[in-house]
């Protein structure tokens, strides 16, 4: 459970540092941990990003832009 944890940190750290949501600093947040939880239960935190098409930050880029976030 500890490395779900850290990883959907992580990912909305990688969001919210993307700059990709606007608003409010907690309307960010709340879409991001949102949106962090639903890439890491598609791509779970021992989901390995060897000779894949996309990085990490990449991947949650695309999935996020992908979501056409207002």
């Amino acid at each position: 459970m500890e490395n779900i944890n850290k990883d959907i940190a992580l990912i909305t750290s990688l969001i919210i540092n993307e700059d990709m949501l606007g608003g409010t600093v907690f309307q960010t947040f709340d879409k991001a941990y949102e949106l962090a939880k639903e890439f890491q239960k598609e791509y779970a935190h021992d989901y390995n990003w060897e000779n894949q098409k996309l990085d990490f930050d990449e991947a949650v880029v695309q999935f996020v832009k992908s979501k056409k976030i207002n």
